[in-house]
């Protein structure tokens, strides 16, 4: 699409090209290939930025001022990152927003039918 095309406060779908140049095999290797729909909240000249929703057994909790004292810690902000797991190992997956800027080039009109020859990362983290 072209910058002028898209609108904030639309779903498009992202079409990840299979061969990626420079910068983008760093970003978005592991989506190359895909597509997943995308929500843009911000227009530059030539990218989108976006949110979608991605599901994670990847949590973070904030500590209290209260644990940080009772673990002994310097005063201050903490958090614990880990893996959400059930008492025998399973992991709990939770839908998470992920943030991502994208080329206008890869958004397409959203619809319910996937290009053939991609893959569909909806949902997935990578």
């Amino acid at each position: 699409m072209l910058r002028g095309e898209v609108e904030v406060g639309t779903t498009y779908l992202v079409e990840v090209p299979h061969v990626l140049e420079g910068d983008q095999r760093l970003t978005f290797g592991a989506l190359r290939g895909a597509t997943f729909p995308l929500t843009v909240t911000g227009l530059e000249e030539s990218a989108a930025e976006g949110v979608r929703s991605v599901l994670s057994s990847t949590t973070a909790v904030t500590l209290t001022a209260a644990q940080c004292v009772e673990l002994g810690l310097p005063e201050g902000d903490y958090e614990i990152i880990g893996n959400l797991r059930t008492a025998d190992g399973t992991p709990i997956v939770l839908p998470r927003v992920q943030t991502l800027t994208v080329p206008v080039e890869w958004l397409v009109p959203f619809t319910d039918e996937r290009p053939h020859g991609h893959w569909d990362a909806t949902g997935s983290l990578w």
